[in-house]
């Protein structure tokens, strides 16, 4: 009895006295943005050769400048259909070029603030301050048995490494494995690890608020094969695809997609930002990334925005300009020619521009483009 009086005593005094495993760095001005290079001359083709090699069908993807109004306009078009507070930014890293609408708008960030927790644990694994494969066991302060994730099922006491939490909480979205990784590391640890890079609009946790732009900087570090290593950035870009939740930024975009994304809602606030590799891209370089925050709308309503809003944007940066009779000759080859039933990209035939998406349960729950009256799986 007095044994076991004892081991009570011991498991209040941890869950009431976490102790982080890191300790808070000494936080500097921060760095200055990275300067990103024009995509002239040889860049261009640096960005080509890239994608060779697969064999696989290649889509190119290119934000410039030509088509920032185009896009604007669109994504405009999109959110008057279904009012709401929007804050949206898209990047192409190899341009350079950014299309940014509210983008210092801060919103609830919900689930979006298991970012800052997964490139902390991957930077601190990166620097050496961790092993992903140390163990991480789940103490009953850590249950969080609301919202989204599975881990709040398992008995206390539940182990397993911390890569394998980071997979729960960015594939399941699992509560459980955020209380249980910022617990690990520290929540001052975390706000120092964000304040460092540049990300100084967000509040990590209490309020739980950010901007676009501050999760666009997170998705760039995540990408960054030099914040962490090429492996550990590759792991987390896999980590965040094929998710428990792929019904809105990666839904309505052609087989070979690959979207290494996040998401998040709480109340009235939806979110989606990811990294959106076409097929046949080897990188982030060939990728382009895209964040959309909405607050004051509805489930459906935000779903079906976010859905509109990431096939425009695929779309529009699909597209080649065909200024001469070369390009129109080309185009063919790189996706942009129309056809009577759609739009046809890498072979990948989508929506004509404004056809409105049609959910369907007997396609799996895939919103797809209703034509002549009939939905096609």
């Amino acid at each position: 009895m007095g044994l076991l009086v004892g081991l009570l005593l011991v498991l209040v005094t941890m869950e009431r006295n976490p102790v982080a495993r890191l300790q808070v760095p000494t936080v500097g001005p921060g760095p200055e943005a990275p300067a990103t290079e024009s995509k002239t001359g040889s860049n261009s083709d640096s960005r080509a050769g890239s994608k060779q090699g697969t064999g696989a069908t290649r889509v190119e993807t290119e934000l410039t400048r030509e088509k920032i109004g185009p896009l604007r306009s669109k994504l405009k078009k999109i959110a008057q259909a279904y009012p709401a507070t929007y804050g949206v930014v898209v990047f192409d890293p190899s341009t350079g070029e950014k299309l940014a609408m509210d983008a210092d708008h801060s919103f609830l960030a919900a689930s979006l603030n298991k970012l800052p927790v997964l490139m902390t644990l991957y930077r601190a694994a990166a620097s050496g301050a961790v092993d992903l494969d140390d163990k991480i066991s789940m103490q009953a302060s850590d249950v969080q048995a609301y919202g989204t994730g599975v881990l709040y099922t398992r008995p206390i006491g539940y182990t397993m490494t911390l890569r394998e939490c980071a997979k729960y909480l960015i594939k399941k979205s699992d509560n459980t494995a955020w209380k249980m990784l910022d617990r690990y590391l520290g929540r001052d640890y975390i706000r120092a690890e964000l304040y460092r890079v540049g990300a100084r609009s967000t509040e990590y946790w209490l309020p739980n608020t950010t901007t676009p732009q501050d999760v666009l900087l997170m998705l760039q570090k995540i990408a960054d094969p030099s914040y962490t290593t090429p492996d550990l950035s590759a792991e987390m870009l896999d980590v965040m695809a094929n998710t428990s939740f792929e019904d809105r930024l990666p839904q309505p975009l052609p087989e070979g997609t690959r979207v290494s994304h996040k998401i998040g809602y709480y109340g009235s606030t939806f979110a989606d930002a990811g990294v959106i590799f076409p097929e046949g891209a080897h990188n982030a370089r060939d990728a382009y990334f895209m964040v959309v925050m909405t607050s004051e709308t509805g489930w459906a309503s935000s779903r079906a925005a976010m859905q509109e809003m990431s096939l425009a944007t695929y779309r529009i940066l699909s597209e080649h300009a065909q200024t001469s009779a070369k390009d129109a000759s080309d185009s063919k080859d790189h996706g942009s020619q129309k056809t009577r039933s759609g739009h046809t990209v890498g072979n990948k035939l989508l929506p004509e521009a404004g056809q409105r998406l049609t959910y369907n349960p007997l396609c799996g729950g895939v919103d797809l483009p209703q034509r002549a009256g009939m939905l096609k799986c």
